[in-house]
């Protein structure tokens, strides 16, 4: 982490994971959230206070891939890599639909050959368990090499443990598991 500037954290998933009702609760922003393509375009920016540590967090469009195929696609890759930007983040917060893993898989396991330090904000939980559907977290974190956070963003959940998550990981950053 730099020690000249805040550090950066990015918010980063597929389109309708919870990206921005995760990034509202996290920095009490009220970014627009809606379920249909185009709604977040540009990388939106806000401060996440942790404690004393201010964090400058990011929002930015939802991607299925590093390898964009969209202009919203492109501002999220060039947002990841810091590319147009002074600085690549120190750290990425991957939002994963727990009800749809396995699309939200490919775009991690980019990411973790990128090797940027990754926390992974596990969304949707609600839905799944209202489904009678459960996961294994302790084995999906252990499988990923990475914080699992289980959070339903919009009411709050697992919020706190998420931003524990966080400041823990820009202090000691992690890489995914490549086996």
């Amino acid at each position: 982490m730099n020690s000249e500037r805040s550090p950066l954290v990015a918010i980063v998933g597929n389109p309708n994971a919870g990206k921005t009702t995760l990034f509202n609760s996290l920095t009490g922003s009220k970014q627009k959230v809606a379920n249909y393509p185009g709604v977040t375009v540009e990388r939106v920016s806000a401060i996440l206070d942790l404690d004393s540590i201010k964090i400058e967090c990011l929002d930015i469009p939802g991607l299925y891939s590093l390898e964009a195929q969209s202009a919203d696609e492109q501002v999220a890759v060039d947002a990841i890599f810091g590319k147009g930007v002074d600085a690549k983040p120190d750290l990425v917060v991957c939002v994963m639909n727990a009800a749809n893993l396995e699309r939200n898989l490919y775009l991690f396991s980019q990411l973790a050959d990128s090797e940027l330090p990754v926390v992974v904000a596990l969304t949707m939980t609600d839905v799944l368990r209202s489904e009678g559907k459960d996961f294994e977290l302790g084995k999906l974190a252990d499988l990923l090499g990475v914080d699992v956070i289980p959070v339903v963003g919009h009411k709050g959940e697992g919020v706190r443990n998420l931003k524990e998550a966080i400041a823990r990981n820009l202090e000691l950053p992690r890489t995914p598991s490549r086996e």
